[in-house]
This record gives structure tokens, sequence and C-alpha cells, in this order.
């Protein structure tokens, strides 16, 4: 079969993250806004990992496949499209000129596929779930499926083949400047998350299930040896949550003499002094953690679980003082969020003055429990703003606006000021 996967991307898009549902990065129209957009979308890019574990599945089953960025195919026998909220009305529309340029078995898959299949009725099948089980069916069975399809989670990930990155521009990939070298690319050493905050989107797609650090460093080296690989980011929600198996899985890379720069998102109260020495041994230069309010009796009516602060405080000064690099992440307009608040959390971020900080609108993303209390409040039914830059619910204690200036001036505020 000649398979094409059909992507539709802007720059600065990332539909990898939040979940697989996807992020931009829009904040505002001032100078200082446009510079940090403009280098974000040319320093940071990488690819949907999906596409390259399909790629994976592909040349395992010996059929041929193509990546196509903004492109129709001319031709092809299956169609794959990972869907997002922050490209919905492009995707959509894609869809339907596939369709009368005479294309058909298209199908599409992602978190917004799985909670809202009704969504993509110009396709003709939707995949329910990750989506690699569907594909292999259709693979053995020889047959493209129609209508809803259920695909089950992978339960053992280390029975997947590797993603093939053959047919994608691996040169150009880049997670500038978290990871200061290139190539680098996405790995997966876990997928999903154990923990239930009631906001986050990764809590749509599958159970907690991790990979042995034996084949996580097959893997690795086979991408060193292969595509010349000098860092990679563990793509896993919440990366250390074994201690025992991280600890494993850093041993062996230095065992191996990798010497490939990395990083990964974890929760600062999954990490220790002597873990970090031992994984910045391994090579780890990038953290990702979400700090995300100040406040946290408001995050625990949203069944997140903070890190107490001073551990928190702790950790991040010990980073800097190693070297390891570390990208906090916030939220701006919770809906008990008020000024007093937001100027707290913002205030905050600076003292704790990370190497990189992110300030997200909080957002309501379908099939979480956040979006269900809330979906009575929501006044913006345009998915493309879902994409943590815009404010879709109405909030009780903000306006739209204060809630654009509190994010807009968070960011440029902490980027533009002379003790970063």
């Amino acid at each position: 079969m000649k398979i094409a996967l059909v992507d539709i991307k802007k720059d600065g898009d990332n539909k990898d993250f939040n979940g697989g549902f996807g992020t931009t990065f829009q904040i505002g129209k001032s100078i200082p806004s446009r510079v940090l957009s403009f280098l974000r979308g040319k320093l940071e890019n990488l690819p949907t990992l999906s596409y390259v574990y399909i790629a994976g599945i592909c040349k395992k089953y010996n059929h041929s496949v193509k990546y196509y960025l903004n492109e129709i195919p001319d031709s092809a026998d299956l169609i794959l499209i990972h869907v997002s909220l922050i490209r919905y009305n492009e995707e959509i529309n894609f869809i339907k000129k596939m369709k009368q340029k005479g294309l058909n078995n298209i199908g599409v898959y992602g978190p917004i596929a799985s909670v809202k299949p009704e969504f993509f009725k110009d396709a003709d099948f939707v995949l329910k779930g990750e989506p690699e089980q569907a594909i292999i069916n259709i693979f053995e069975m020889n047959k493209v499926p129609k209508g809803v399809i259920e695909s089950k989670p992978i339960e053992d990930l280390d029975s997947l083949p590797y993603p093939d990155w053959s047919c994608f521009p691996v040169e150009d990939y880049s997670l500038s400047p978290a990871i200061s070298k290139k190539p680098t690319l996405w790995v997966h050493a876990s997928r999903g998350c154990p923990y239930k905050c009631s906001y986050c989107p990764y809590l749509v797609f599958g159970k907690y299930r991790a990979r042995k650090p034996e084949k996580v460093i097959e893997e690795l080296k086979y991408l060193k040896e292969k595509y010349n690989i000098k860092g990679f980011f563990f793509r896993d929600p919440t990366f250390s949550i074994n201690h025992e198996r991280i600890k494993k899985l850093a041993e062996l890379m230095i065992k191996e003499e990798l010497n490939l720069e990395w990083g990964c998102e974890t929760r600062l109260d999954l990490l220790d002094i002597s873990l970090l020495n031992l994984l910045y041994k391994a090579g780890l230069r990038a953290i990702k953690v979400g700090v995300e309010s100040v406040d946290h009796d408001l995050l625990k009516k949203y069944k997140r679980l903070p890190p107490e602060i001073n551990h928190q405080e702790k950790i991040i000064n010990f980073c800097k003082k190693i070297g390891i690099r570390v990208i906090a992440f916030y939220i701006i307009g919770i809906p008990t969020d008020t000024k007093e608040t937001i100027k707290n959390t913002i205030n905050y971020s600076r003292r704790l003055n990370t190497s990189f900080a992110n300030f997200t609108i909080c957002t309501p993303i379908p099939g979480t429990d956040f979006y269900e209390e809330i979906k009575e409040k929501i006044s913006d039914n345009n998915f493309n703003h879902y994409d943590n830059f815009h404010v879709v619910f109405k909030h009780d204690n903000l306006t739209s606006k204060e809630i654009l200036d509190f994010q807009e001036k968070a960011i440029t505020g902490y980027y533009f000021r002379l003790k970063y």
C-alpha cells in the first residue's frame, strides 16, 4: 500500500504538545511579543511523534510511506491525519479538498478525534484511541475500515517498531534553546500519566505504561548511528515517576557513552539532588516542569497536587547550579484566579528566574473533567482558539482582555528584564 501522512501546520505550531491537542505561541501584537513569537517559530521545530511511529509500522509491514506538510498527495491507498484543536478548521477544509480531488480512505486520529469523532464526518474513518493498534489491524487484515474504530492502547510499548524518521527532515529538527544541539528528536520512554489534574489534556489518552530501560537505550543507539542525532527529548508527560527505573536508564546511558544532550518533562517533587546528579552525568541538560501558580489552594481545587514550595525552589536552584536549564510552565486565568493571584504568580516566576518560562491561558480541553465542569461558561466554539493563547470561557473575576493582557505582560516582561 501507498501511505500518505498529511500534516497541516503553521510556524509556531506544535501538535505534539498539550497532550496531542496542540498548542501555538500567539502573545499579542507588541514589538516584544512579535520578536518572541518569531524566535519561537524559528528555533523550535519538531514533528508530531505519532507520524513517526506510524511510519515505523508502515516500514515493518513493507508499505511505502510519505510525509506531506501542508500539501495534498497526488494519490494514496491510505491517508492518515493527526487532527488537532489548533488547526481544526484547516484540517477539516483539507479533508474536504482531498475528497473533491477524488482521494479516498482518509482516516483521522488524535485526542480530539477520540473524544469528538462526530466532528470529522468528512473523513472515511476515525480512530478512537492511540492509533498504532488500529493501523496494525488495517495492515494485517489488508482492509481499510469505515466509520468510527476503537483502537486499544499498546500495552507493551517495546513491541512497537522503532519510529522511522527516514521520510522526515531530521536535520531541520531542533528544540533550541532548551537543547542546544541539532538534530534533536523526540523519544518515548513511557506514555500516560497517573496523576489526576482535572484540566490536564494528557489524561485523555491511555493509562501510564513504561518501556524497559534496555529497549530505550537500543533506540537511542539506533538514532545516533542512523540519524547522527546530537540531542533528544523524552516526550513522557511525567518522566521520573519510578526512580529505580530512571536510575537504571541513566546508568546505561553513561555505560554506553552515548554523549547526547537531552531533556525531559516531569514533576519537581519527583526529583531529588542524588537523582539529578546522576541524570546530569548521563547528559540531562533541560527539564520542563509545571509550577502553574503560586497559589496552591487554588490548584488543589482542580486536583492538582503541587510540589511543596521549599522543595520546588531547592530543586530549581540546584538545577541552575549544576547547569540544567529549567523551563517552567504557568497557567493564567484558572476560574478562581483574581488579579492578585495572577500578579503573585508572575512575581514568583521572576523570583524563581528559571532559564525559560511559558504562561498559558487556562483552556477547557474536550475530554477533560475541567471541560465538563465549565462547559456552560464556554463563550468561544472556534476550536482553533483552544491553543492556550485565547480566552474561550467567561471568567467570573476577569475580562478576556484582562487575561490576555496579563499573559502578554507575563511573557514579554519575563524575557525583557535586566535580571533575565
